[in-house]
């Protein structure tokens, strides 16, 4: 992935940067109009404490290969976060930081979120339900959705392409707190970490006691 080097070395030199509490943003590309960068910024900084902040290097804003390549918008790689530089809104746009600032969080804490084994319990158990409602829907589930709370290839193709994330919405409420929750353990823990920064935090204490446990001990502030 050369071309992931070559952007940091462009992206080092580009006038448009901006700081999160130590954590650098390089705009590579510009983005819209529309959108704030002091407000998306200072947002995130308000709400997600510096140590957990401090598991991200650096942050690129961009039209990265990656994204075409994968169909996302948004990536965690080794200490760094790549975020397209063509978002809807302010909102899109902290979802986006939001989200991947959870998967460096995940990587630097991983024994700390797993370890007891609770979270990922939690998450089977919302997965045989799931695999329960699809069957009486008709929508043949895969077996790897009851077996492995890993990413899967086939799990995610099923409920993104055969299912759909429309229609996996309805089903999944009141069980995950979205769809794309659904597709493993570690985008479980993922869009839970994103609900919390944006304050829903009853929702996830209710739908997920394993994982509010785990927010509460992670986004304590140090003293």
């Amino acid at each position: 992935m050369s071309w992931i080097t070559e952007s940091m070395k462009r992206s080092r030199k580009l006038k448009d940067h901006y700081s999160m509490r130590g954590t650098d943003i390089y705009i590579q590309d510009p983005v819209g109009d529309h959108i704030d960068l002091d407000f998306v910024f200072e947002y995130v900084t308000a709400r997600v404490p510096a140590k957990l902040l401090d598991s991200i290097d650096v942050i690129y804003v961009g039209n990265f290969p990656e994204f075409k390549d994968r169909e996302i918008n948004a990536y965690y790689d080794n200490g760094a976060v790549f975020i397209t530089n063509e978002q809807d809104n302010d909102r899109d746009m902290i979802d986006d930081i939001v989200h991947e600032i959870a998967h460096g969080v995940e990587e630097r804490y991983n024994d700390f979120v797993y370890s007891d084994g609770s979270v990922e319990r939690e998450f089977m158990a919302k997965r045989k339900v799931l695999f329960r409602i699809l069957n009486s829907h008709d929508l043949r589930p895969p077996k790897e959705l009851m077996v492995d709370p890993s990413y899967n290839q086939i799990i995610d193709d099923y409920l993104y392409e055969e299912v759909g994330y429309d229609v996996l919405n309805d089903l999944v409420n009141g069980i995950f707190v979205s769809a794309y929750a659904a597709t493993s353990v570690n985008e479980y823990y993922a869009r839970g970490f994103e609900e919390w920064v944006f304050g829903h935090r009853k929702e996830i204490k209710k739908l997920s006691p394993a994982l509010y446990r785990v927010y509460e001990d992670l986004f304590e502030e140090d003293k």
